[in-house]
């Protein structure tokens, strides 16, 4: 599916509005954001120059709402469905995700 968006390409250089594919792999769904925070995290990164943990091209964001227009392997039952992304995804793996506490996650 082809997608757009606008992207951070450098820190404190205007934006780019990019299209690009979007395939989503096994588990994995792609959101139509419909709704999105940014926060302190986002504007380190594109005023300050923090290091992101995705090479860039980036798009900012990462408290969203949407809904799921596609979907990978393993995930078909998610499309149509209206989700919200927090800004925390827990690892599922550390002693908190495993005693059900994904929201203190510390990764």
């Amino acid at each position: 599916m082809r997608i757009n968006s606008w992207m951070m390409t450098a820190p404190g250089r205007d934006m780019e509005l990019m299209d690009r594919e979007a395939t989503p792999g096994p588990n994995e769904v792609l959101i139509q954001v419909v709704g999105c925070g940014v926060c302190h995290t986002d504007l380190g990164f594109f005023y300050d120059g923090v290091p992101t943990r995705h090479a860039l091209p980036l798009t900012l964001g990462h408290e969203i709402s949407g809904h799921v227009l596609d979907a990978g392997p393993g995930a078909e039952s998610w499309v149509g469905k209206t989700v919200i992304v927090p800004a925390v995804i827990p690892c599922g793996e550390c002693a908190a995700c495993l005693e059900g506490e994904g929201s203190i996650c510390p990764t």
